[in-house]
């Protein structure tokens, strides 16, 4: 699997289909739980179109970050500086949960650099007061009860108890995260959002118990013009829940993105 050196840190990473990328790059940015194993319902389906990256950011998979390092807050440089080195200008973002703020934080810096943004199950770690009260309240009324596999569905691991406990493997091949090294609050707010032209889909589960549905719409308010879908029967991770769903509708949206 190649690895490249980047700020100050080695990332795993893997390309797809790079004959295609006359019709565009998306680049798939995992959740807390997961790494770039993640999208293996994703690329076979996209690659058939798009050029493809996934990669397993720092603190994942086989991009270890350094003792005492930045964690989150280097997450959008990372992206940055892995699009360059690719010599990739321009891409599809798509962010799963905590992915989200990699795309958020690159799309407000970089935003002539970003086709489109597909933010599934995520806020993107966006810094409005409002949003973020909303977050705390939701947090202190629902306490997670089902550990890491909070970001599946129960009705999920009831039905699909190979494919939960896949999912938690894959997990498990993440050295031991530190959370404090996570900020999924603080992030763009205001004027940077407003920098934001580009196509946005929020996409939300309808039992997410982690971002649910109603904190999500709200963060889709802070972009003007984005658009927002609940997909139903599926919590937080739409991607592995319900594939089918999640790659025609993400693939729909970025379609129509480059009309």
């Amino acid at each position: 699997m190649p690895q490249i050196s980047l700020n100050g840190i080695k990332i795993d990473y893997q390309e797809f289909s790079r004959e295609n990328k006359k019709s565009g790059t998306i680049v798939f940015m995992h959740g807390r739980g997961g790494n770039l194993l993640s999208w293996f319902q994703q690329i076979p389906y996209f690659s058939k179109k798009y050029h493809c990256i996934v990669y397993s950011q720092r603190g994942f998979g086989h991009s270890y970050d350094i003792d005492d390092g930045p964690g989150s807050s280097e997450f959008a440089k990372d992206l940055e500086l892995l699009l360059d080195y690719l010599k990739i200008e321009k891409a599809h973002l798509v962010a799963q949960s905590m992915g989200g703020i990699s795309a958020l934080g690159f799309s407000v810096k970089h935003p002539a650099r970003v086709l489109s943004i597909i933010f599934a199950d995520t806020t993107g770690g966006m810094g409005e007061p409002n949003l973020e009260n909303e977050i705390n309240k939701w947090k202190m009324k629902n306490s997670r009860t089902r550990g890491k596999l909070e970001a599946i569905s129960e009705m999920f691991e009831n039905t699909n108890p190979v494919m939960a406990n896949l999912y938690l493997q894959i997990g498990l091949t993440n050295s031991e995260i530190s959370y404090e090294k996570i900020n999924l609050l603080g992030g763009p707010k205001g004027e940077e959002l407003d920098t934001l032209k580009m196509p946005v889909l929020f996409l939300v589960g309808q039992d997410d118990t982690i971002m649910p549905p109603h904190i999500i719409k709200l963060a889709s308010e802070y972009i003007k013009g984005s658009k927002f879908l609940i997909v139903p029967g599926c919590g937080h991770s739409v991607y592995w829940e319900k594939p089918h769903v999640f790659n025609s509708e993400v693939d729909r949206f970025i379609s129509e993105s480059i009309r």
